[in-house]
């Protein structure tokens, strides 16, 4: 009894005494956690050639599987032709002005949603307008990351409506606008191309080339499935824009809406386009600008 009422009174001094205080973390666990939190790079960096081209092809919207395998596949093969180097992530870490010091052109490809914090959408609009290319391909007109993005629902200049779905993909004749402009050197008035059709709200606003348009007597615009039915534009296929061209501070940026499928990379004037397009904004010249 006696042992009993010791080992109860050493127990109540224990849960009477006052807890220990928590001490601060140490600079080395706090650099420990901030080094987690950052991009970790791939031992491969280190061999990456000054001036990659980066893809980026997160989603939080609706994702574009086949297309975005495509482009992949389609720019792989670009930089191993021309020596550029090329690295492919879906880690909106990348993202800063550091980690872009390696790169001289983004591919945006057909990233959708909030997947960009204010940090990083920062860190894309200064890369851009310091010098930096930009290529944004078909979901990046969806609209679905420019309502959480000021820059580019500015740079896109028009908002997206809806495609059709009876059929999903058609062909259609992509009329080219601005022949002489670089983009579209080698095209020709016009080309056929197969793939899901963008409608957008309406002209694109601010500083801009419209490269080319769509011609709506060669497809189906309408969508008797969901939404909004006709999906019409306009007559002419200046009234459809479907690719086109800005130059914000010294960058350069082309929105193309083409590549909703793999097989949209296998037309080789969608090709064309493409190399053209990284051509054009790798260039260091206003050549083509607004």
């Amino acid at each position: 009894m006696k042992h009993f009422a010791l080992l109860l009174s050493a127990a109540l001094l224990c849960a009477c005494a006052p807890a220990a205080e928590t001490s601060e973390p140490s600079e080395e666990t706090k650099a420990a956690a901030t080094q987690r939190s950052d991009f970790a790079w791939p031992r491969s960096y280190d061999y990456m050639p000054k001036g990659a081209t980066l893809v980026f092809s997160a989603t939080r919207d609706w994702r574009h599987d086949s297309g975005i395998a495509g482009a992949q596949a389609f720019w792989s093969r670009e930089a191993d032709t021309n020596g550029s180097g090329i690295f492919i992530t879906e880690d909106a870490r990348v993202f800063s002005t550091k980690n872009l010091e390696k790169f001289d052109v983004i591919v945006m490809n057909s990233a959708t949603g909030d997947v960009l914090t204010a940090a990083q959408q920062s860190a894309i609009q200064n890369f851009v307008e310091n010098g930096g290319g930009l290529i944004a391909q078909h979901a990046m007109g969806d609209s679905s990351l420019a309502g959480f993005w000021p820059w580019w629902e500015t740079q896109l200049g028009t908002e997206f409506v809806s495609h059709p779905a009876d059929p999903q993909f058609q062909k259609a004749d992509v009329v080219s606008l601005a022949q002489s402009h670089p983009v579209m050197a080698g095209l020709g008035a016009k080309f056929s191309h197969t793939d899901e059709w963008y409608t957008f709200t309406g002209p694109v606003g601010g500083d801009v080339i419209v490269l080319a348009g769509l011609d709506e007597s060669t497809y189906s615009p309408v969508n008797k499935v969901y939404g909004v039915e006709d999906l019409r534009m306009g007559p002419e296929p200046e009234d459809h824009p479907i690719i086109w061209a800005k130059c914000p501070g010294q960058g350069k940026i082309v929105y193309s809406a083409l590549g909703h499928k793999t097989d949209a990379y296998d037309s080789l004037p969608h090709q064309n386009l493409l190399k053209n397009a990284m051509a054009w904004v790798r260039s260091e010249d206003d050549t083509g600008c607004p």
